[in-house]
């Protein structure tokens, strides 16, 4: 399952940016690189559910957070 929406991307963007992190921080904890982040957040990498997974505990979200559609 890949989810890639650019809801996604945003919202990805907005936590860290609300977590006061930056892309490379963020990288390390998800094990990614910093440009692996930035690529993400424009929309153009498709996120698997398992990184979606690593993303939300990295923010205490839920997974529905990052990759579902607001109504």
């Amino acid at each position: 399952m890949t989810i890639n929406t650019l809801n996604t991307a945003k919202r990805v963007k907005d936590a860290r940016m609300n977590a006061k992190l930056t892309q490379t921080e963020l990288g390390k904890m998800i094990g990614k690189s910093k440009q692996w982040v930035s690529e993400l957040e424009r929309g153009n990498i498709k996120l698997s559910f398992e990184m979606a997974v690593n993303i939300s505990n990295a923010y205490n979200k839920t997974t529905e957070f990052f990759c579902h559609e607001s109504p």
